[in-house]
Protein backbone atom coordinates (compact mmCIF):
# COMPACT_ATOMS: atom_id res chain seq x y z
CA UNK A 1 0.00 0.00 0.00
CA UNK A 2 1.46 3.37 -1.18
CA UNK A 3 1.43 6.48 1.31
CA UNK A 4 0.14 8.59 -2.20
CA UNK A 5 -3.04 6.25 -2.37
CA UNK A 6 -4.06 6.58 0.75
CA UNK A 7 -3.03 10.12 0.54
CA UNK A 8 -5.54 10.68 -2.39
CA UNK A 9 -8.20 8.61 -0.22
CA UNK A 10 -8.07 11.34 2.86
CA UNK A 11 -8.37 13.96 -0.01
CA UNK A 12 -12.04 12.57 -0.71
CA UNK A 13 -13.19 12.81 2.98
CA UNK A 14 -11.35 16.19 3.20
CA UNK A 15 -13.30 17.74 0.47
CA UNK A 16 -9.98 18.49 -1.27
CA UNK A 17 -10.55 17.09 -4.78
CA UNK A 18 -8.25 19.81 -6.65
CA UNK A 19 -5.83 17.90 -4.79
CA UNK A 20 -6.40 14.93 -5.97
CA UNK A 21 -7.14 15.25 -9.18
CA UNK A 22 -3.34 17.15 -9.15
CA UNK A 23 -2.00 13.93 -7.29
CA UNK A 24 -3.06 11.49 -10.07
CA UNK A 25 -2.17 13.67 -13.09
CA UNK A 26 1.55 14.41 -11.59
CA UNK A 27 2.63 15.68 -8.55
CA UNK A 28 5.14 17.45 -9.85
CA UNK A 29 2.61 20.03 -11.36
CA UNK A 30 1.66 20.38 -7.54
CA UNK A 31 0.72 24.40 -6.99
CA UNK A 32 2.67 25.68 -4.01
CA UNK A 33 -0.58 25.56 -2.17
CA UNK A 34 -1.03 21.82 -2.61
CA UNK A 35 2.48 20.92 -1.95
CA UNK A 36 1.95 22.90 1.57
CA UNK A 37 -1.21 20.52 2.04
CA UNK A 38 0.54 17.47 0.13
CA UNK A 39 2.93 17.64 2.78
CA UNK A 40 0.61 18.59 5.95
CA UNK A 41 -1.23 15.61 5.14
CA UNK A 42 1.75 13.04 4.88
CA UNK A 43 2.57 14.48 8.59
CA UNK A 44 -0.93 13.83 9.45
CA UNK A 45 -0.24 10.11 8.26
CA UNK A 46 2.36 9.67 10.60
CA UNK A 47 0.77 10.62 13.03
CA UNK A 48 -2.17 8.47 12.92
CA UNK A 49 0.32 5.90 11.61
CA UNK A 50 2.13 6.81 15.43
CA UNK A 51 -0.65 6.54 17.21
CA UNK A 52 -2.14 2.96 15.82
CA UNK A 53 1.60 1.83 16.99
CA UNK A 54 1.25 3.03 20.40
CA UNK A 55 -2.51 2.59 20.96
CA UNK A 56 -3.74 -0.33 19.25
CA UNK A 57 -1.47 -2.43 17.30
CA UNK A 58 2.17 -2.70 18.49
CA UNK A 59 5.19 -2.99 16.08
CA UNK A 60 7.26 -5.96 18.28
CA UNK A 61 11.01 -6.25 17.51
CA UNK A 62 13.08 -8.62 18.93
CA UNK A 63 16.78 -8.81 18.78
CA UNK A 64 19.70 -11.00 20.12
CA UNK A 65 22.17 -8.30 22.02
CA UNK A 66 25.68 -8.75 24.34
CA UNK A 67 25.69 -7.24 27.16
CA UNK A 68 28.57 -4.71 28.35
CA UNK A 69 28.33 -4.82 31.81
CA UNK A 70 24.98 -6.50 31.90
CA UNK A 71 23.94 -3.20 30.37
CA UNK A 72 22.23 -2.79 27.10
CA UNK A 73 22.10 0.79 25.89
CA UNK A 74 19.29 1.67 24.02
CA UNK A 75 21.13 2.97 21.23
CA UNK A 76 22.57 -0.35 20.66
CA UNK A 77 19.06 -1.79 19.84
CA UNK A 78 18.01 -1.16 15.81
CA UNK A 79 15.06 0.84 16.64
CA UNK A 80 14.25 3.06 19.21
CA UNK A 81 12.39 0.89 21.98
CA UNK A 82 8.98 2.47 23.88
CA UNK A 83 8.54 -0.70 26.29
CA UNK A 84 10.91 -3.61 26.99
CA UNK A 85 8.59 -6.72 26.95
CA UNK A 86 10.64 -9.28 27.32
CA UNK A 87 14.39 -10.30 27.92
CA UNK A 88 15.27 -14.09 27.42
CA UNK A 89 18.99 -16.05 27.47
CA UNK A 90 20.28 -17.76 24.26
CA UNK A 91 18.56 -20.83 25.58
CA UNK A 92 15.20 -19.50 25.56
CA UNK A 93 14.68 -18.58 29.52
CA UNK A 94 13.37 -15.67 30.76
CA UNK A 95 15.97 -13.26 32.22
CA UNK A 96 14.97 -11.03 34.74
CA UNK A 97 15.69 -7.29 33.87
CA UNK A 98 15.59 -3.69 34.97
CA UNK A 99 14.40 -0.94 32.89
CA UNK A 100 16.41 2.78 33.17
CA UNK A 101 15.99 5.82 30.90
CA UNK A 102 18.97 5.06 28.60
CA UNK A 103 19.50 1.62 29.33
CA UNK A 104 18.26 -2.33 30.34
CA UNK A 105 20.17 -4.13 33.58
CA UNK A 106 20.25 -7.85 32.85
CA UNK A 107 22.17 -10.43 34.42
CA UNK A 108 23.05 -12.42 31.36
CA UNK A 109 25.80 -12.35 28.75
CA UNK A 110 24.12 -12.61 25.59
CA UNK A 111 20.38 -12.07 25.37
CA UNK A 112 17.46 -11.88 23.21
CA UNK A 113 15.31 -8.04 24.13
CA UNK A 114 11.94 -8.44 22.77
CA UNK A 115 10.26 -4.56 22.94
CA UNK A 116 7.57 -2.54 21.14
CA UNK A 117 8.73 0.55 19.03
CA UNK A 118 7.32 3.42 16.85
CA UNK A 119 6.94 2.92 13.16
CA UNK A 120 9.94 4.74 10.87
CA UNK A 121 8.55 8.64 9.51
CA UNK A 122 7.12 7.83 6.13
CA UNK A 123 6.95 10.15 3.33
CA UNK A 124 4.64 11.09 0.19
CA UNK A 125 6.66 8.23 -2.53
CA UNK A 126 6.99 5.38 0.55
CA UNK A 127 4.89 2.06 0.53
CA UNK A 128 4.21 0.54 3.78
CA UNK A 129 3.16 -2.89 5.04
CA UNK A 130 -0.22 -3.10 6.80
CA UNK A 131 -3.04 -5.17 7.71
CA UNK A 132 -5.03 -2.48 8.06
CA UNK A 133 -7.32 -0.68 5.02
CA UNK A 134 -6.26 2.59 3.16
CA UNK A 135 -9.65 4.04 4.61
CA UNK A 136 -8.54 3.38 8.48
CA UNK A 137 -5.29 5.88 7.64
CA UNK A 138 -7.67 8.18 5.52
CA UNK A 139 -9.87 8.82 8.68
CA UNK A 140 -7.13 9.42 11.21
CA UNK A 141 -5.88 11.98 8.36
CA UNK A 142 -8.89 13.37 7.86
CA UNK A 143 -9.49 13.98 11.56
CA UNK A 144 -5.88 15.58 12.06
CA UNK A 145 -6.66 17.12 8.73
CA UNK A 146 -9.45 19.11 10.22
CA UNK A 147 -8.54 19.55 14.08
CA UNK A 148 -5.58 21.66 11.99
CA UNK A 149 -8.37 23.73 10.26
CA UNK A 150 -10.05 24.24 14.11
CA UNK A 151 -13.17 22.51 12.83
CA UNK A 152 -13.75 19.97 15.72
CA UNK A 153 -17.25 19.03 14.45
CA UNK A 154 -16.06 17.74 11.53
CA UNK A 155 -12.74 16.37 13.34
CA UNK A 156 -14.91 14.47 15.51
CA UNK A 157 -17.03 12.82 12.99
CA UNK A 158 -13.81 11.78 11.57
CA UNK A 159 -12.28 10.33 15.42
CA UNK A 160 -15.33 8.33 16.13
CA UNK A 161 -15.06 6.69 12.53
CA UNK A 162 -11.86 6.11 13.14
CA UNK A 163 -11.74 4.56 16.58
CA UNK A 164 -14.81 2.45 15.76
CA UNK A 165 -13.35 0.72 12.85
CA UNK A 166 -9.67 -0.01 14.96
CA UNK A 167 -12.24 -1.30 17.20
CA UNK A 168 -14.45 -3.58 15.00
CA UNK A 169 -10.93 -4.32 13.44
CA UNK A 170 -9.25 -5.60 16.37
CA UNK A 171 -12.93 -7.61 17.54
CA UNK A 172 -12.49 -9.37 14.02
CA UNK A 173 -8.55 -10.04 14.92
CA UNK A 174 -9.22 -11.65 18.78
CA UNK A 175 -12.07 -13.96 16.91
CA UNK A 176 -14.20 -13.54 19.61
CA UNK A 177 -15.62 -16.84 21.09
CA UNK A 178 -18.73 -17.00 23.11
CA UNK A 179 -19.83 -20.06 25.23
CA UNK A 180 -22.27 -21.89 23.41
CA UNK A 181 -26.14 -21.74 24.94
CA UNK A 182 -28.68 -24.28 25.88
CA UNK A 183 -32.22 -24.18 24.78
CA UNK A 184 -34.87 -24.97 27.21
Amino acid sequence: MLVKDIIALACDFTENQELRKALEDNSASLSEEQTLLRDSLVKCFNLVNNEIASEFIPIIKSELVKTKDFKIKFSDLTYKPIQIISVKDTKGRKVKFKVFDDYVVAIANVVEVTYTTMPEEYTFEDEISSTLPERVFAYGIAREYYFMQTLFDEADIWEERFKNTLEILQRKKSGTIMAGRRWL
